[in-house]
């Protein structure tokens, strides 16, 4: 069985706008994507969780959010595809909380209390392993250059 033990995780970008004129109730289309990287070892990666909501109503979007959150996490052996699978939904497991309380909080903040995300069970048979989708030598598991620090 796989395990992932988050390290640290931080909001990477956020993007709101909000147009809306009135109070009142407002329906929202909810949608999320996420990516995981893993070192050539399997002993870590880096999960980037990505939520977006819009309104239903107005097709020119009074209400967008999208919220960009990165978790880095120790795996155990992570270099199977299967075991890859099971990782992928423990990354979503462990950095959901953290991303209802960043919406919750940004919509409080933009005049929207009260906003809960559903959690959507994932099925580890549904998650696609890239094989050549990682990034090169040089760079981290998130992508950017790797840094030296002095």
């Amino acid at each position: 069985m796989a395990n992932a033990t988050l390290v640290t995780q931080k909001v990477q970008e956020i993007h709101l706008i909000n147009k809306l004129e009135k109070s009142g109730q407002i329906q929202l289309d909810s949608s999320f994507s996420l990516n995981v990287s893993f070192a050539a070892d399997g002993n870590r990666c880096v999960g980037k969780l990505q939520q977006t909501l819009r309104d239903k109503e107005f097709a020119g979007g009074k209400f967008t959010m999208t919220v960009e959150l990165v978790g880095i996490f120790n795996c155990s052996g992570a270099t199977t595809d299967e075991v890859k699978r099971q990782v992928h939904g423990e990354v979503y497991d462990q950095l959901f909380p953290y991303m209802q309380s960043q919406c919750s909080n940004l919509a409080a903040g933009s005049g929207i209390p009260g906003l809960m995300l559903r959690k959507v069970p994932i099925d580890p048979n549904s998650v696609a392993v890239n094989k050549g989708g990682g990034p090169g030598p040089d760079r981290n598991p998130d992508g950017g250059p790797k840094l030296t620090l002095l």
